[in-house]
């Protein structure tokens, strides 16, 4: 079905999360950099800042993400998927903000807030390596945010989502 926020065709959220994706992962990395060298400032800060911009991102990113799940995912029977995705992500920016407070002025340069930080921004992007798979489940088997080869596609993906006016939603899955 197609996303209700789409440019030419393209949704969006898809579009905009390589962003966030990145710099999460950007954080973690620049974690294990300023420990791996002798806690060298440059990576702590690199961290820091690069977490904030995750954050920024990702909440950007979700605006028309959920748009897409209020318009077409809560109508579907990715409805599920959907609840789970969006919990995950929103676990993610909780985990990076935290550590992004334990991080403020230079909070978290040694000891146990360090291993903290680092724990949070490991398990944010383990999350997000879940949530990640679970919005490929939307799209490649809920085909959510695809354009549909033609109108009868459209209308078909549109009844087994139960989407179309007056259609029933399949009793399977």
């Amino acid at each position: 079905m197609r996303s209700k926020f789409a440019i030419g065709g393209h949704p969006l959220h898809a579009t905009l999360v390589g962003i966030p994706i990145g710099l999460f992962v950007w954080t973690l990395v620049s974690d294990i950099v300023y420990y791996g060298t002798d806690k060298d400032p440059m990576w702590y800060d690199i961290a820091f800042w690069s977490g904030i911009a995750a954050i920024v991102s990702a909440l950007i990113a979700a605006l028309p993400g959920l748009g897409d799940f209020v318009t077409v995912v809560a109508h579907s029977e990715a409805r599920r998927t959907g609840l789970m995705h969006m919990a995950l992500n929103l676990g993610v920016v909780a985990l990076f903000a935290i550590a992004m407070v334990l991080m403020l002025d230079d909070g978290a340069v040694d000891g146990g807030r360090l291993g903290l930080v680092l724990a949070l921004h490991a398990v944010g992007v383990g999350m997000l390596g879940i949530s990640g798979w679970l919005g490929g489940e939307m799209v490649y088997r809920n085909h959510i945010g695809m354009i549909p080869e033609d109108a009868e596609a459209e209308r078909d993906q549109q009844v087994r989502h139960g989407a179309a006016p007056g259609s029933a939603r399949p009793s399977h899955r």
